[in-house]
């Protein structure tokens, strides 16, 4: 089975990249399912600084065949964050309080085909998550025999490493993305886990983790957000950053970790 996983795309053109690259990925890889880290598609509340999802955004991404979205910190900013966490192929931060909406695992079939995607925030991300290691614990405890890719949202590399080798063997993958950083570790565990400590994003490459710098710079300034600005995607080249996986019975026999400069297409006028 062939999974293709796409990390944080980051507002509206992270979408237009996705679009234009996800058809030529398709033809060239055949991917049974495609996943992707959707939590920065769209700023939200942009004098905060807040992101997350729309629903008009989301659709788009269902359009182009994606089949299921991770979130991470960001996944609670939107006004409307209960309508989109309530998506049955949208999942949050597992590990984040059972009131709060959505879900944290979801089961994707296609044919014979079946993959169990969890989603995980590290405390480095995600002040007020659980602890990701019993979260986790708790739901192997429920499923067995089945592929199980984990998109650890995260900014600590020992946070996500360390989980990777505590669970090798018994999830098919640790995908660790939100710095949008990529990192040059791609490998397989000695039980059989794919890993990866951060995928990066697609986006606007000349920017700040995909944003225009401004408000961000004068964000960590002030340490508020600074009145006059508002947070918007960055421009300029693109870039496209994905993971192929490759598994077989519940464990990796291959991955392969791009992050690449493409052309960003205009937008619509």
């Amino acid at each position: 089975m062939r999974v293709l996983f796409f990390g944080d795309v980051v507002g509206e053109p992270g979408l237009r990249i996705l679009a234009q690259e996800l058809p030529l990925l398709r033809r060239l890889y055949r991917p049974h399912f495609v996943v992707v880290n959707g939590e920065n598609l769209d700023v939200t509340i942009p004098e905060l600084g807040k992101a997350g999802m729309h629903p008009q955004s989301l659709r788009a991404l269902f359009a182009l065949g994606v089949d299921a979205v991770t979130g991470g910190n960001h996944s609670f900013d939107p006004p409307w964050a209960e309508e989109v966490l309530g998506h049955a192929r949208v999942v949050r931060p597992l590990n984040y309080s059972r009131h709060a909406p959505g879900k944290g695992s979801l089961l994707l079939r296609k044919g014979n085909q079946e993959l169990l995607v969890v989603n995980l925030a590290g405390r480095s991300a995600l002040a007020h998550a659980g602890d990701p290691v019993e979260a986790l614990e708790a739901l192997l405890a429920q499923w067995q025999g089945i592929p199980i890719l984990v998109d650890f949202h995260s900014e600590s590399v020992f946070e996500k490493l360390g989980l990777a080798y505590l669970f090798d063997g018994e999830v098919a993958a640790v995908l660790g993305t939100h710095t949008h950083v990529a990192t040059q570790d791609a490998r397989i565990l000695p039980r059989g886990t794919a890993y990866v400590s951060d995928v990066r994003m697609v986006g606007g490459e000349e920017g700040f983790q995909g944003y225009h710098p401004d408000f961000l710079v004068e964000a960590l300034r002030r340490r508020l957000p600074p009145k006059g600005l508002a947070l918007r995607p960055a421009e300029g080249p693109g870039r496209v950053s994905y993971v192929l996986l490759e598994l077989e019975g519940g464990r990796a026999k291959g991955i392969l970790h791009l992050s690449e400069v493409v052309d960003l297409p205009p937008a619509n006028p």
